[in-house]
């Protein structure tokens, strides 16, 4: 037969926990920084592909080297974003 301090520490495990309405802004401030992160990079060598693809007369050349310069730049610029996160509530 279980105590009644067991079960009250059972039933509590089984609640999920509780956040605070800032808790879930800092989320979604956080989603969008790394969304943006993610995305201007991207959208900047696209964008700078094109010119020097039109500037040199080559068809894609420039865009694809500089949209795949954006990805890597963009996933570096995350994976910093979420390790400082981390090490910020780690502490």
């Amino acid at each position: 037969m279980k105590s009644k301090e067991q079960s009250k520490k059972e039933n509590s495990d089984e609640r999920p926990e509780k956040t605070s309405p800032q808790a879930g802004l800092e989320a979604l401030v956080l989603f969008s920084q790394l969304g943006l992160t993610m995305a201007i990079p991207i959208l900047l060598g696209a964008i700078g592909g094109h010119w020097l693809d039109e500037k040199f007369g080559t068809k894609v050349v420039f865009l694809i080297l500089l949209v795949c310069l954006g990805i890597v730049g963009g996933i570096a610029g995350a994976y910093r974003q979420i390790t400082a996160v981390t090490k910020k509530k780690s502490k």
